[in-house]
């Protein structure tokens, strides 16, 4: 059965999903750039669904100032309150004992970078984007189908040349990522531009004291969003693996 919960977050109102079933342990769903908690294409909704049938709870929400949640937007470099406020709300409807959180792109470098106020257990992040919103093209602005126009969102191309990762948003994410007790899987697309660029920053100096704490798994695609039907259910099943533990 899926309900809708509206819940606080410093003086806004937000507005999440919860998809209920009998597991203990939940999935928290923490939606990437400006998408509404249907994901592209309702591909979260459909996830949400899966996920519950499997016997986990599902939660996604809106941040501030975007879909049915008021308040004004402050992007993922702003949404740690958000999480923290879904968290907490999603323990307390579901009466959960574990929370498990998936992100993608942005979503994902929230929770690598939030995790630790919304007392997440474990971290599934896919293709977790390194560069700053402010120097990449709007989510809004580009049709979800072209691929070229993706790879200028995400990572920008000048004169044909990739855009480096933002060195202080690269250090933040490894150390929020290394004081971190708790499992961390990283999913990899391997023909996305985001996917490769943080599979390239695994190997620097920042990310080599977390080691083998982080399970790095990928999968042979160019869609950032898993959007194929294959895509889509691999994704599923490395969520159920991490949900299971």
């Amino acid at each position: 059965m899926r309900s809708l919960i509206a819940f606080p977050c410093l003086g806004d109102m937000l507005v999440g999903a919860l998809d209920g079933a009998a597991g203990q342990t939940g999935l928290l769903i923490v939606s990437g750039g400006n998408q509404v908690r249907a994901g592209p294409h309702r591909s979260m909704s459909l996830l949400a669904h899966r996920i519950a049938a499997a016997g986990f709870p599902v939660f996604r929400f809106d941040r501030r100032g975007v879909g049915d949640s008021s308040g004004v937007n402050m992007g993922f470099e702003g949404s740690a309150d958000d999480i923290a406020a879904a968290a907490r709300t999603f323990r307390r409807e579901a009466s959960l004992r574990r929370v498990v959180a998936f992100g993608n792109g942005d979503g994902a470098t929230a929770l690598a970078l939030f995790h630790a106020e919304a007392r997440i257990d474990a971290l599934v992040l896919a293709n977790p984007l390194i560069k700053p919103a402010a120097k990449t093209a709007r989510a809004d602005a580009v049709d979800p189908g072209d691929s070229r126009g993706w790879m200028r969102q995400m990572i920008g191309r000048i004169g044909g040349r990739r855009e480096d990762a933002e060195p202080g948003l690269l250090a933040r994410v490894a150390e929020a990522l290394a004081a971190a007790e708790m499992p961390i899987t990283v999913l990899l697309a391997t023909r996305d531009p985001v996917g490769s660029a943080f599979a390239d920053v695994l190997h620097r100096p920042a990310f080599a004291a977390l080691g083998a704490r982080i399970r790095r798994k990928q999968f042979n695609t160019a869609s950032h969003s898993f959007a194929g039907t294959s895509d889509k259910a691999w994704l599923y099943e490395r969520i159920l693996e991490t949900l299971a533990e």
